[in-house]
């Protein structure tokens, strides 16, 4: 109650202090001179501060003018912030989290929307596009970051404009393209802790006339920064030995083109080619957590089956404490991934309509190894590959009429799945009893081939009643059609009477149960009304109504009934009011936003019972958000977000029953487990767990970014200090207490020199300065404990960056 009461006064007070300043902002700036909000709007400050052109209308707009929340980075603020990864972006966005164990899979949660499915074959509702096109597979989604233009994160819906998925939002990277005549570029080298040591260069201009090119690269190696432990017993003898490899390494490469025709004076053909490879990446394994040990070996557990102790890492076997970077793990895992993807995009102005054509393939091959359970035996073990191809095809028109500006659009995308997801050990010993009465080492191996197809057609428009007031009305009508070849098959090299493998059940056995399960077939429309007042040249206030809408899919488990193996769409309706204002001249922008979601379907994974499943249910989440951005002077700049939300999921099933080893011959019953007999059967009693919060929301959290600049000896010095603070987070929505992440605080901070003529800096930068231990992923596998893998500790390191041409 003290928390709730203590949370409720807090956001209160956040909130009437940013409509305190959104009013405050409104009838100052009118007594401003109209010369300086000129200069405030054309960015002219050189700081933080300035209004940053975004995309999130598919047209060129200040991002002050853009009645939607959304948080913009340049590249030159990337390069600042360090920035050399797709996924290094979240300490600097309110709301924006990254949940993820390896490169293998990236989960984004914007306001707390997300897909923690570790499955290959699901698409996020926080919608991924590089350069305007879609990026559907969560596979496809990590890799370096680098010679970049901007990236945007697009909080609520985005369905009307952006379509597929977008139902929690966006995130858009938009890479440095060939529309510089210019020669510039540059080339980079870093070098950090972990023996972590990455180049990159890029180079651009015009070939002849009308005709540019742009090519650019990036190559990474590091050491694993979780290292490989033995483990040994209270006097030094060896129990059981680790993997020897080391966790959290990289190694690959990323490479890209983009060729750029005038066809017309009002015609542009441009053409991405971009290659990138990930290869035997040290990864796929975990460090074990939260497990007060029973008599019969396994882990204490709450009453719906998941593990609700604190006592933190420990060694799995003697169950002493460890630290968040060492592992125990047995098998050496890895990932290796090759992408391609080929894209045209043409932007023509027929004469006061402009025709947008974008045509994207993406090819993705990728296989991955885990060792699923940390603990130095063969308890979990996952192997999936997955051949992914996507072809998408975007047809637009925009203009703009008297008081009216409008789009009206198409789109296309063809996908295909072919995949595999193999498990191996505990949570498929009781079909390896039913199956071939017994086990030694079974394994269970997922195949299936997934087509989806969608099209949809989509519009909006801005009617611009006066100079103050607009109103936004858009649509879209999506359609999917979806279906699964699915086998499920049983696998143990040694056992009788079955040693060979064993068809258990296909998505058509499934669908004779339950008609239609292995096809969706879905349509459903995507609409945004927003009511937009420019109050003054700088301040404008806004309302919306956005319903975003995302397909069902199917869980792909070991063990699934044929009720829970395709989930069904959700729907979210989201209601926001929000201000974006300019002060002291154009030198500060402060923007705010409030939000209350009613999810209908919301699509929620479990891992309850060690069985991976998604479950439709509803969802209910308010919060508000409020962004600053300072730069009074030439010298000094910051940043400041602040984040609360508050969320209610209504009811997910518990685990149910859990099957495990007997670990020792005559290990006794526990209060919810039987030994069968070689084999545990763990009944627990809570069939649901009901008012769940939101994975990944903390109640509160606060970004920070101080920036002081100073010229010395014929350059620059730069000192900046950055960081994030979350609160209290749930990290899956099963809200077992083994997951929950205690409130922690993330700083970073740099220095860099920048000498004027040449334009080259040198920049020395710690990371995770004070040596925080924070997790960045959690399983809750009940009776086998928490598997965890924890973000890098402190690092440190140096950057050399050096322009030329026109970049100087």
């Amino acid at each position: 109650m003290k928390r709730t009461q203590k949370s409720a006064r807090i956001a209160a007070l956040m909130l009437s202090t940013a409509a305190l300043a959104a009013a405050s902002a409104a009838f100052a700036q009118e007594a401003q001179p109209q010369d300086q909000n000129a200069q405030a709007e054309s960015g002219e400050s050189g700081g933080l501060a300035d209004a940053i052109v975004v995309t999130a209308n598919k047209r060129n707009e200040s991002l002050q003018k853009v009645a939607i929340s959304v948080s913009a980075f340049s590249g030159e603020q990337i390069d600042r912030l360090g920035i050399t990864e797709t996924t290094q972006i979240t300490q600097q966005i309110p709301s924006l989290r990254v949940n993820a164990w390896s490169p293998n899979l990236t989960i984004f949660s914007l306001r707390g929307i997300s897909q923690n499915n570790f499955t290959d074959n699901l698409e996020a509702p926080v919608a991924v596009y590089q350069d305007n096109a879609y990026i559907a597979s969560m596979n496809a989604v990590a890799g370096q970051l680098f010679d970049i233009k901007r990236v945007e994160v697009l909080r609520g819906p985005q369905g009307t404009l952006f379509g597929r998925n977008a139902t929690g939002g966006l995130i858009h990277y938009l890479s440095e393209d060939a529309s510089k005549d210019d020669f510039n570029g540059y080339a980079q080298g870093e070098y950090g802790r972990f023996n972590s040591w990455s180049l990159e260069a890029a180079a651009g201009g015009a070939l002849a006339q009308g005709v540019r090119l742009r090519v650019a690269g990036r190559v990474e190696k590091a050491d694993g920064y979780i290292k490989s432990r033995d483990t040994l017993d209270s006097n030094g003898a060896l129990i059981a030995p680790g993997s020897g490899q080391d966790l959290g390494g990289k190694n690959g490469w990323a490479a890209r083109a983009n060729l750029q025709f005038d066809l017309a004076p009002s015609a542009t053909l441009s053409l991405w080619y971009k290659h990138s490879e990930d290869n035997n990446v040290a990864t796929g394994g975990y460090v074990f957590e939260n497990c007060e040990y029973l008599a019969n070996g396994y882990c204490d557990t709450n009453a719906a089956g998941l593990s609700d102790s604190q006592n933190g890492v420990i060694n799995g076997v003697t169950a002493e404490k460890a630290s968040p970077w060492e592992h125990f793990g047995e098998r050496p895992g890895r990932l290796d991934r090759v992408m391609n993807s080929y894209q045209a995009q043409l932007d023509w102005d027929l004469g006061g309509v402009e025709l947008t054509s974008i045509t994207n393939y993406l090819k993705m091959d990728k296989t991955y190894a885990e060792d699923g359970d940390a603990l130095p035996f063969t308890i979990v073990n996952v192997d999936s590959r997955v051949n992914f191809d996507q072809f998408s095809q975007e047809l637009r028109l925009a203009g703009e009429t008297g008081m009216l500006k409008w789009q009206v659009g198409g789109y296309y995308l063809d996908m295909k799945y072919d995949g595999s997801h193999a498990v191996t050990g505990a949570p498929i010993l009781d079909l390896a009893v039913a199956g071939n009465g017994g086990f030694s080492l079974p394994k269970v191996d997922q195949q299936y081939v997934l087509d989806s197809k969608n099209w949809s057609i989509f519009a909006q428009g801005d009617f611009r009643f006066t100079d103050q007031l607009t109103l936004t009305v858009g649509g879209r009508y999506s359609k999917d059609n979806k279906k699964i070849d699915y086998k499920n098959i049983l696998i143990d090299p040694t056992y009788a009477p079955q040693p060979n493998p064993k068809l258990l059940f296909t998505g058509k056995d499934l669908a004779a149960v339950v008609p239609g399960a292995d096809e969706d077939h879905y349509g459903d429309w995507a609409a945004r009304v927003s009511l937009n007042y420019q109050a003054n040249p700088d301040t404008l206030v806004f309302v919306s109504w956005n319903r975003g809408i995302k397909g069902g899919n199917w869980s792909l488990s070991s063990n699934i009934a044929p009720q829970d193996f395709r989930h069904r769409p959700e729907t979210l309706n989201s209601f926001e009011g929000g201000f974006k204002t300019t002060l002291m001249g154009g030198k500060m922008r402060l923007n705010g936003t409030v939000y209350h979601y009613i999810y209908d379907d919301y699509q929620a994974f479990s891992l309850a019972g060690g069985v991976p499943k998604v479950y439709n249910s509803d969802a209910r989440a308010t919060g508000a958000e409020l962004e600053a951005f300072l730069s009074p002077s030439r010298n000094f700049d910051a940043v400041f977000g602040a984040t609360y939300e508050t969320s209610s999921v209504d009811s997910i099933p518990g685990t149910g029953v859990q099957f495990g080893p007997e670990f020792f011959p005559g290990a006794p019953d526990t209060q919810y487990c039987t030994n069968l007999g070689g084999v545990f059967r763990c009944d627990f009693p809570q069939a649901n767990i009901t008012k769940a919060e939101l994975p990944n929301a903390p109640r509160f959290s606060f970004n920070y970014l101080l920036r002081y600049n100073r010229d010395v000896a014929g350059g620059n010095v730069a000192v900046q200090v950055d960081g994030v603070w979350y609160d209290d987070q749930f990290l899956e929505v099963t809200n077992g207490l083994g997951s929950l992440q205690k409130a922690y605080n993330v700083t970073n901070a740099s220095l860099t020199y920048r000498h004027e003529d040449t334009g080259i800096s040198l920049t020395a930068w710690g990371r995770n300065v004070f040596n925080k231990a924070y997790r960045a992923y959690a399983l809750n596998l009940g009776i086998l404990g928490v598997t965890s893998i924890y973000a890098p500790p402190a690092t440190y390191g140096a950057t050399l960056r050096i322009p030329f041409g026109a970049s100087r």
